[in-house]
């Protein structure tokens, strides 16, 4: 029930969405589903989760990513539902919140944007094997300061956003590189600035480019063949290429210490 099926010529595949409730990531739900594929939807708040289930007649999945036990109940629960996920997005972000900090003293910003795929792709890894993880990074980058992601720093919704953006690229490319051809594809993308979504309006008080831009490259990335070769890269969607992130994205060093971190909060 679980494996992927043939509609039509075309291969489906299981593709998880995180933060699927609204702007990018239900848009990139909604195509996906279109074109036929099997989708599972993410979402924290239980009405509008089974609001998007219903309307797209997919899988759906709850949890806080502001709360790490909450991220690991939820992964435990994919491995054991699903023999195989071939596609996860990770969609799920924050930029601006009136709560800087969780119940455990962590930068909100760093939980949701950074550790919390993190560990979602860590513990799928059993069932993401042959499969991709597209994890959303932004233009908006910044040395990443070890002290703020143990929320030992205030900086302001900026600040905390770039930083944790950095810190996700560094992380996916540092995972890629150790599991090699044992792992999954594993793609870091700015699906492009200044998208149309409620994040967007909320922190840059603008409307947004069309959010099809980053739809499509979503799309783009987490099916076409192309695409297998670049296990570790950043795609840069303003370029319309891979491209290299900020400077310290590409100091492996740093990004040891990063996941060091992590695993230690973990």
């Amino acid at each position: 029930m679980n494996r992927n099926f043939m509609t039509g010529d075309r291969m489906t595949k299981i593709i998880l969405v995180t933060g699927a409730t609204d702007g990018l990531g239900f848009e990139v739900a909604k195509k996906l589903k279109l074109l036929g594929h099997r989708v599972i939807v993410h979402g924290r708040n239980a009405d509008k989760l089974k609001r998007v289930a219903d309307e797209l007649e997919v899988d759906s999945l709850k949890a806080d990513f502001s709360n790490l036990a909450e991220v690991v109940s939820m992964s435990q629960e994919i491995v054991e539902k699903y023999q195989k996920i071939d596609v996860l997005i990770n969609n799920a972000g924050v930029f601006k919140t009136s709560k800087t900090k969780n119940a455990d003293g962590y930068d909100i910003r760093y939980v949701v944007n950074t550790f919390s795929p993190y560990i979602l792709t860590k513990k799928l890894l059993p069932i993401l094997k042959e499969g991709r993880v597209i994890n959303l990074s932004s233009a908006a980058q910044s040395s990443v300061d070890l002290d703020a992601m143990l929320g030992k720093v205030e900086m302001t919704d900026f600040e905390a956003y770039a930083q944790s953006k950095l810190a996700l690229t560094m992380w996916s490319r540092s995972l890629a590189n150790e599991l090699g051809s044992d792992g999954p594809v594993i793609i870091a993308v700015n699906p492009g600035s200044l998208l149309a979504t409620k994040m967007v309006k909320e922190g840059f008080n603008t409307s947004g480019n069309d959010i099809n831009i980053g739809v499509n490259i979503l799309t783009g990335l987490s099916l076409d063949p192309e695409h297998e070769k670049h296990s570790g890269d950043y795609f840069d969607n303003d370029r319309g290429d891979y491209a290299p992130p900020q400077a310290d994205g590409l100091d492996d060093s740093k990004a040891e210490k990063i996941r060091e971190t992590i695993e230690g909060i973990i």
